[in-house]
């Protein structure tokens, strides 16, 4: 049986795992009690904050339920945030831990701060400095000085630097800004990317080792290219010892090229061998890097349902997990780097697109690849919908997307 095969079987053994957990809990009267006591024990200490009006809100909420076999099938079907299988969070935080304070270069502008929130039995909750501020805008223009000068602009008030780099076509399909034909195509729609300097001047002024940075990179057919060019320039201005300390992203994905967006530039199995190269380096070389985002969206866009890009997201990922643990490398030091990006639109499917994915990507990578927690976590960016939106209906478009942001949120 495939790898895909058996990820399929596991899923369907889960299940049958789930319906055997409620009966027990419905006729093992000790079991169901530790059931209900830890569900009653969880419920007591959801944080609680404070809407702008003042009124509690729990951060986390639970289903109204008191009967062990319910409460069975809610544990173990979908699990609390930060449990297996992570229908509902793959983390607990921002759920069940703290709420984190954090606080602007400007001190929150002078005005006073808000009321803490309170939790359980209206003691204060413990405050927590968060250093991260994870704001990260596509960008990407013309040459690598003003896409630079960009960089600093949008970054210039933040407390971490989080970049999102746009390529233009020719970089995207391997080419030079001095090949035949492209010369109208460069710098549009992203920045021009050549050489090792260019790259250099792209980044310029950032400290690329630093904690408080990471640059994205939105990249598949020619990314083992633009990851040398990446790492070179790294080198160059903080010297080899900097290459660990890289943190970041690649989009890297393969599959979806051939599926979807269609900016191949070798056959694909050179492709996915090159690909296994680079994921094979990152992986020993730089522990902080993501090598590949397992992209969904680019598939939604082109016109799949909800539950085909699903189903191709996932597939794509379980055949890139089957590559790289193919090539020895281990599945607990290159799972825990996969990311997934997804797309979210109006169809009433969306609402559960990531918390079904994160659920069975769980349960195959544990049951069939024998992968430890950080690796069975499905971590994802959304996105929505470019295609929902109609030109002649741009003022339409504003609650598209918003009512797109709600499903997203919900997920």
């Amino acid at each position: 049986m495939s790898k895909l095969g058996q990820v399929v079987e596991s899923v369907e053994n889960y299940n049958k795992f789930v319906l055997d957990q409620v009966k027990r809990a419905r006729t093992d009267q000790k079991f169901g009690r530790d059931l209900l006591g830890r569900w009653n024990d969880t419920r007591a200490k959801i944080p609680v904050t404070r809407t702008p009006t003042g009124l509690p809100l729990p951060r986390l909420a639970l289903p109204e339920i008191d009967e062990p076999g319910e409460i069975a099938r809610f544990i173990f079907g979908e699990g609390l945030p930060g449990e297996f299988p992570y229908l509902n969070a793959a983390y607990p935080e921002m759920y069940l831990e703290p709420v984190r304070e954090i606080e602007s270069f400007e001190k929150n502008n002078g005005r006073a701060r808000p009321e803490p929130a309170r939790r359980g039995e209206g003691a204060p909750e413990k405050k927590l400095t968060q250093p991260e501020e994870p704001t990260r805008l596509f960008s990407g223009l013309m040459l690598a000085e003003d896409t630079n000068e960009r960089f600093h602009y949008l970054t210039r008030h933040q407390r971490t630097h989080r970049l999102s780099t746009a390529f233009d076509g020719p970089t995207l399909y391997g080419l030079d800004s001095d090949a035949d034909g492209v010369f109208g195509k460069i710098g549009e729609g992203g920045v021009a990317i050549d050489t090792v300097e260019d790259m250099v001047r792209l980044y310029d002024g950032f400290d690329l080792g630093s904690p408080n940075f990471s640059a994205s990179m939105t990249i598949s057919g020619p990314a083992p290219m633009i990851m040398a060019m990446y790492i070179a320039a790294a080198k160059r201005r903080f010297g080899p010892k900097v290459v660990p300390k890289l943190r970041g992203t690649v989009q890297a994905d393969i599959f979806k090229e051939v599926q979807a967006q269609n900016e191949t530039i070798f056959p694909i199995e050179p492709s996915l061998r090159f690909l296994t190269d680079m994921v094979e380096f990152t992986t020993r070389e730089m522990p902080r890097w993501y090598p590949i985002s397992i992209s969904g969206y680019h598939i939604g866009e082109a016109g799949s349902t909800p539950v085909q890009q699903a189903a191709y997201t996932l597939s794509n990922g379980f055949a890139y997990a089957e590559m790289f643990a193919a090539r020895g490398i281990p599945v607990d030091q290159f799972g825990p780097r996969l990311s997934f990006f997804l797309d979210c639109g109006l169809d009433a499917e969306y609402i559960a697109l990531a918390r079904v994915s994160r659920r069975i990507w769980a349960i195959g990578m544990r049951d069939v690849f024998d992968a430890g927690r950080r690796a069975q976590l499905f971590k994802l960016h959304t996105q929505t919908s470019g295609r929902s939106l109609i030109a002649a209906e741009f003022k339409n478009n504003l609650t598209r997307t918003a009512t797109e942001l709600i499903l997203s949120y919900m997920n």
